[in-house]
């Protein structure tokens, strides 16, 4: 019989909550990408704002020294998924660490609060940034649910309940025939 030691366990456990918080953050930069893409589709208030970002503006988000990226691009008044991560987006939001997109992205910590940490960096124009900010705390003020949104956000967007409802529905209908794309072109 083997023994080992509480160091190599401790190892073990710590491969395997990276492992888990590199799953959830891959998992969320998808959703994350499918709900700006839905949000932009059913939002005049984000279609409005996304006319301020040049034509085919890309903007994503990566984690430091890993693979996991997200990119959507402005065509129109909408953003659209980019498939190609190769090249560098004209802004990018990147986590330091694995572990600092997991608290972010589990809404444990904001993004204000995130960014005031030290947890991210970004790089690109910076009035373009806050433009980007303004849409995403939109759709994440649409989506989610009040007390969620509160740790997620700075601040719930003032959005009247019907409006909020609609809006809600309109995009996650959005969002799960995101996931069946085969659905969309039959009519």
């Amino acid at each position: 019989m083997t023994s080992t030691s509480s160091a190599e366990r401790g190892l073990g456990a710590a491969a395997l909550l990276y492992k888990t918080q590199r799953a959830y953050v891959a998992m969320m930069f998808d959703v994350l990408g499918r709900l700006l893409v839905a949000g932009s589709a059913k939002d005049p208030v984000v279609q409005r704002e996304l006319l301020g970002f040049p034509e085919g503006y890309t903007i994503g988000f990566a984690v430091l020294g890993e693979d996991l990226s997200l990119r959507v691009a402005r065509v129109g008044d909408r953003f659209v998924p980019v498939e190609d991560k190769s090249g560098r987006p004209d802004l990018e939001i990147v986590f330091k660490h694995i572990a600092h997109a997991f608290v972010l992205l589990s809404f444990q910590e904001s993004t204000p609060t995130a960014f005031a940490n030290d947890r991210m960096v970004s790089h690109g124009d910076v009035g373009l940034s806050m433009r980007f900010t303004r849409c995403l705390d939109r759709v994440q003020g649409v989506m989610l649910p009040d007390p969620i949104a509160a740790l997620a956000l700075k601040s719930l967007p003032n959005i009247p309940l019907g409006e909020r409802l609609r809006l809600m529905t309109s995009i996650a209908g959005e969002l799960v025939q995101s996931f069946f794309p085969t659905a969309r072109t039959r009519s």
